[in-house]
């Protein structure tokens, strides 16, 4: 080998390094960039369950609570029968979900919850159908909307799974560096206040 071709396989070499490190920082760009996105979407659907929690409060306060619950597609009456704690499970189900979900601690509990109180508002909502005439959904031809309610739940899934860490106080007291070692105690701590 000459020293010309040793000199141009190191070039090749650092030119193949210079590569691969602009791909990674392109990729840590975009990773930072989706924990932004995914975060202001926490941000955004908390503030919408919270205030949905809120009027759940306000519908309390003013006696419309029962016929709100009454009012549903398809409620079994032993729901009907006990609508005020259904409804204050609701309620505060909402309002902490949505809350944590802004504040950004406790945000996989919180999310998971969430997306349980809108499947069973949604499963008991008639699926996201007109219900007949014996209480099943989708007697309607071509109706084809599965209602806010399933891709709110949806939504809450995802930010259980993904957990944006930007824009939150677990990010601002540091709880994943905090908990970051391997241990049991430590990964259930990560996932819990996280």
């Amino acid at each position: 080998m000459t020293a010309v071709e040793g000199g141009a396989t190191a070039t090749a070499g650092i030119a193949e390094t210079a590569r691969v490190f602009q791909v990674t920082s392109v990729s840590e760009k975009e990773t930072t960039r989706a924990m932004k996105t995914l975060s202001a979407m926490r941000i955004l659907f908390g503030a919408i369950f919270l205030f949905d929690g809120i009027l759940k409060w306000v519908l309390f306060a003013t006696g419309q609570m029962q016929g709100v619950i009454d009012g549903e597609f398809y409620t079994p009456s032993w729901l009907t029968a006990n609508f005020a704690l259904f409804g204050a499970l609701v309620g505060l189900g909402e309002t902490f979900g949505g809350l944590f979900l802004v504040l950004g601690v406790f945000q996989r509990p919180a999310a998971l919850w969430s997306a349980l109180v809108m499947g069973f508002i949604w499963a008991f909502g008639g699926f996201g159908g007109y219900p007949s005439a014996i209480g099943a959904s989708w007697s309607t031809a071509g109706y084809t909307d599965l209602g806010g309610d399933l891709m709110l739940a949806l939504v809450f899934v995802v930010l259980a799974f993904a957990a944006p860490y930007a824009y939150g106080l677990a990010k601002a007291w540091k709880l994943r560096e905090r908990f970051a070692g391997d241990g049991w105690r430590n990964r259930l701590l990560r996932a819990f206040l996280t």
